[in-house]
Order: C-alpha cells, then sequence, then structure tokens
C-alpha cells in the first residue's frame, strides 16, 4: 500500500504554501481573502486533530449526561439546541454550577478549533 499523505498533511502543505509563498506577494482584498483562506484552513486543520483524539464525542457525552439528568430530550444531533432552547425558556438555573460547567466546555471546543489563541 502507497503511504499517502492524509487530509490533514494536505491541508497543512497547502497551508503553508499560502501563507509563505502566495500571501506575501499579495495586497489589499487579495491579501485578505488568501489570509482568510489560510484561517479557515487552519481550523478544518484543528478540527481533524480533535476528532482523532475523541474531543468532540467527550463534549457530547458530557452534554448528554447534563441533558438525561436534566429530563431534557437527548438527540446526538441536537443537543446543542436542545440546551439553548431550555436556556432560553429559562427551564435551566443559570446559576447551576454543572450547567456554567457545560456551557464552559462547549465553549471551549470551539475556541479550541476557532481561535486557540483566546485560551492561552
Amino acid at each position: 500500500m502507497i503511504n499517502d499523505p492524509d487530509t490533514r498533511d494536505l491541508l497543512t502543505e497547502a497551508r503553508e504554501v499560502l501563507l509563505d509563498s502566495l500571501a506575501p506577494g499579495l495586497a489589499g482584498e487579495q491579501k485578505y481573502q488568501a489570509l482568510m483562506i489560510a484561517n479557515a484552513m487552519g481550523m478544518a486543520i484543528r478540527e481533524i486533530e480533535q476528532r482523532a483524539e475523541g474531543e468532540p464525542e467527550a463534549t457530547d457525552r458530557v452534554l448528554s449526561q447534563f441533558l438525561a439528568g436534566h429530563q431534557l430530550p437527548d438527540d446526538p444531533l441536537q443537543g446543542e439546541q436542545t440546551l439553548a432552547r431550555a436556556l432560553r425558556e429559562r427551564s435551566l438555573d443559570g446559576d447551576d454550577p454543572e450547567l456554567r460547567s457545560v456551557l464552559r466546555g462547549l465553549t471551549e471546543a470551539r475556541l479550541r478549533i476557532n481561535n486557540p489563541g483566546f485560551l492561552k
């Protein structure tokens, strides 16, 4: 079997070429667009890495346990929407430490993909 690069490797290499070779020669709107593309590629790379580490499943499991413990519907594809609806309807206590922990976990999981520098 040929040892092909995986999606993460391909994205990483393409992002490096974009940032190191192409973007420096661009100006104005084109440079902005190139940097937006590089940012999106970085997010995709981090998401692939998170999936490989099993983080989305762990975050989903914590949310699922929280919803079940509060007798809220637990649809794996709708967990965050269920939580948001319960918050809007004020059927959860905003001072609940477990709720705050779940919300913090969800926020940090998103930030690790979208803006990991913010967590530092």
